[in-house]
């Protein structure tokens, strides 16, 4: 993602200034760079990365279908967002040309407050629009900053830019909306159907590899016991609403016991990971 945000700021540096391609932009420490010889130059640089006070999303979304079998679900999570900041520094043969390219990325960036979906590179849309701040003084201590790079105090622009960041989604079988219907046909051809909502549902997976494990779950207290299929999946059902211990056995595996609050009419799902004895 990282290198998403830079490709995406030299595009636009690169398209509104005096610059005529991205290959005159680095990306390296600014003191790898020389001050004397070479063209005009603009130095892009990643100084910090802290997760956004402003935009702090994160858990886990699942696509739900009701269905009476075990349907295909999407399991993602919704991104942590992070604040990646930037110093923009321009280099050339003289002062005045190194002035008058910062001017010019700082006229062409203060436009561009939030950047547009439509401008994004394909890798970073499907979040809306980005925002980006410009600002004077960097998001740490203007000194420290400097003293740290090596380089002696220059003309810069401190850049802030919102990006998302996601973990990988999954697919797993659509158990925790599954209904168990049982249906009994009376002698007068009615028929009554009794359904059961799944109370918890999961997925055993070993921490190591984190492929599927077919393990014994217990839930303590109760005479309910189950097992993972292949694909690591579990389910309760008729559970009433409190706080349940499950106990994980898989040979192999170290014993594992799982707090679950059931405190909706809705499944709870857990993910569980084991550790190799």
């Amino acid at each position: 993602m990282l290198i998403f945000v830079l490709q995406n700021i030299a595009e636009i540096l690169a398209g509104g200034t005096s610059l005529t391609s991205t290959e005159q932009i680095e990306f390296s420490h600014p003191s790898n760079r020389s001050e004397e010889g070479g063209g005009p130059t603009l130095n892009l640089y990643i100084y910090d990365i802290r997760e956004s006070k402003q935009l702090q999303h994160s858990g886990r979304q699942v696509e739900r279908k009701l269905t009476r079998g075990l349907q295909p679900a999407t399991v993602s999570w919704t991104p942590h967002w992070f604040d990646v900041s930037l110093l923009l520094t321009a280099w050339d043969r003289t002062a005045l040309g190194e002035h008058h390219l910062l001017s010019e990325a700082l006229t062409l960036l203060l436009r561009h407050r939030s950047l547009r979906e439509e401008f994004l590179i394909p890798e970073l849309r499907g979040y809306g629009n980005l925002t980006m701040t410009v600002a004077v003084e960097p998001t740490i201590e203007v000194g420290s900053l400097w003293s740290a790079l090596t380089i002696p105090l220059r003309p810069a622009l401190y850049l802030t830019m919102t990006v998302p960041i996601e973990a990988q989604s999954t697919s797993v079988p659509l158990v925790w909306d599954r209904i168990i219907q049982l249906q009994n046909q009376f002698g007068n051809g009615s028929v009554e159907a009794i359904t059961k909502q799944i109370a918890i549902a999961g997925v055993v997976k070993s921490a190591v590899t984190n492929l599927p494990l077919v393990a014994e779950v217990k839930v303590m207290g109760t005479e309910k016991l189950s097992t993972s299929n292949k694909e690591g999946l579990f389910f309760f059902d008729d559970l009433r609403l409190g706080n349940y211990v499950l106990t994980l056995n898989c040979p192999g595996y170290l014993l594992q016991n799982v707090n679950v609050l059931v405190d909706s009419p809705s499944c709870t799902f857990k993910e569980i990971l084991l550790t190799p004895a």
